[in-house]
């Protein structure tokens, strides 16, 4: 199997009557939901997309991305996921850079995508999802409801491009990471294994599925294990909780914001929570507070994982049968390589912070149009991720920074994620966040951007003299800003680089 798409078809030979998608009071089996994807496949083809084209794909939490998703993948044509959150200017940056053809969207996200394509030569092909087309647009369903299901599967090579994603990468600016069908399907077999999928299993789908851990992870890895995906357009406690009850899911998978707000809701107290397996934490560390108290309250244990978007999806999680420590990268999932190492590469001992790299086959082709940054990216077929981790006696590792966000203050270097760590546990804070600002004097200061609890107050001083109590000087932040908020993507990770670049513009008032 190298096309992508075959998750679909092979779990509906497989397990044709077997509910697949689950949204509201529809569900759709297997069968239905690929006769959908092959009835939008011959659709599009009629409609002049053709094999090697790339489009971007912009919709929610629905059937729909799914069915747009595989279908785009069965007729050969590279989908480019694109952020709901996305403005014009942010969707004009990948049409031009990936230099797509087209792109299929719901109707609520028109005006900025018709403005993004506005002076495009390329981007010709817009399917919009809704009630009605406007002019140059043609209406998704309605390719669905014309056209006979397409029974050919375009063949691919397993190191064809499947995916373009957009990420920060090493540059800070966004670039395309281009993942194969085989990457793909790699990671979804090696999370299957790891788990132990059975057809019987249900997930929470409210991770996005534009993002890789949504579409690979939530979406790809469940279908293709023949077991249900249970769609939420968006995060509410109230929802998850109601969820759980009527349709027994035995994963959630989320990010600790959403652990920390379902803690809150006391109806959890009152329900059957008996069908949950484990419940999945990425995107940030997890504080041990958080997944003690959820733990206790929910009789469901937190796996927390590590990955990013150059690996696919999921790199390694934290075995059920074993030890687990809150923070934890966990263990490297089924061929998957993962080293942490120092400047020369060579493993660092118990103690030592290092950087991540990775070798697997689900390992990026590279950079889309990029070939200096995959170079500086992928050395001898090791991804450096950038990532920077402390590795612990008992062997486990815990994610610090990224490399480019590590603070240099007079010579001495500042993990930020140590030193908001360490804030969290002060009694009044909430959040924080901390960045380096430059400095003419000590190359750079440290700034924490602190949101405190309600009703709490607290001033700048209190806080640096508390840091000052239990850190070395040269960690404690000299500058504190009280938000109300801090800057986070989609998974829950915060921003740093909005968050400096929001101080320094500040500072230079």
């Amino acid at each position: 199997m190298n096309n992508l798409y075959q998750v679909i078809e092979n779990a509906a030979n497989r397990h044709g009557d077997n509910p697949a998608v689950v949204f509201h009071d529809h569900r759709l089996s297997f069968t239905v939901l690929k006769e959908a994807v092959d009835r939008l496949a011959q659709g599009l083809l009629e409609s002049g997309v053709k094999p090697g084209y790339r489009l971007g794909l912009m919709l929610p939490n629905i059937p729909h991305f799914i069915i747009g998703y595989y279908a785009l993948l069965k007729i050969g044509v590279t989908v480019l996921p694109i952020s709901i959150f996305d403005k014009a200017e942010e969707i004009r940056h990948k049409v031009e850079d990936a230099g797509i053809q087209g792109i299929l969207y719901w109707e609520g996200f028109r005006s900025h995508v018709r403005k993004a394509v506005k002076d495009s030569q390329r981007c010709s092909h817009l399917f919009v999802l809704g009630g009605k087309a406007d002019a140059g647009e043609v209406r998704m369903t309605a390719l669905m409801e014309r056209h006979e299901p397409k029974s050919e599967i375009h063949d691919v090579e397993a190191d064809d491009t499947a995916l373009i994603a957009y990420t920060a990468g090493f540059t800070g600016s966004p670039m395309g990471v281009e993942l194969t069908h085989g990457n793909i399907l790699f990671n979804i077999s090696a999370c299957i294994n790891f788990l132990d999928l059975k057809t019987d299993d249900g997930v929470v789908a409210v991770f996005p599925l534009y993002h890789p851990l949504g579409h690979v992870f939530v979406m790809g890895t469940f279908l293709s294990a023949g077991a249900r995906v249970i769609l939420l357009p968006e995060f509410d406690a109230k929802k998850i909780i109601e969820t759980i009850v009527t349709e027994k899911p035995t994963y959630f998978i989320g990010v600790p914001s959403m652990y920390r707000a379902l803690l809150k809701e006391e109806a959890a107290d009152k329900i059957d929570r008996s069908s949950l397996k484990f419940c999945i934490s990425s995107g940030e560390a997890m504080k041990e507070d958080t997944m003690k108290a959820f733990e206790e309250k929910f009789n469901v244990p937190i796996l927390e994982c590590y990955g990013l978007t150059e690996a696919t999806a999921v790199v390694s999680m934290n075995n059920p049968a074993r030890e687990r420590r809150a923070g934890s990268i966990g263990l490297p999932l089924p061929g998957i390589d993962l080293k942490i190492v120092d400047e020369n590469t060579a493993e660092v001992r118990p103690g030592v912070v290092g950087e991540i790299i990775v070798k697997a086959s689900s390992v990026m082709k590279g950079y889309l149009n990029q070939p200096d940054e995959t170079a500086k990216a992928i050395k001898e077929g090791w991804l450096h991720t950038g990532d920077l981790a402390l590795l612990h006696e008992t062997g486990f590792g815990f994610v610090v920074v990224r490399e480019e966000n590590v603070i240099v203050k007079a010579g001495f270097n500042i993990f930020p994620g140590e030193v908001e760590a360490y804030l969290c546990e002060y009694t009044k804070i909430k959040e924080a966040a901390v960045v380096g600002i430059p400095d003419t004097t000590q190359g750079e200061d440290i700034h924490a951007c602190i949101v405190l609890h309600e009703g709490e107050e607290a001033s700048p001083e209190e806080i640096v003299e508390y840091c000052k109590g239990g850190m070395a000087a040269y960690k404690c932040p000299s500058v504190i800003h009280f938000v109300t908020s801090i800057p986070k993507g989609p998974t829950g990770r915060l921003i740093r680089d909005k968050v400096k670049h929001s101080l320094i513009a500040k500072k230079d008032k």
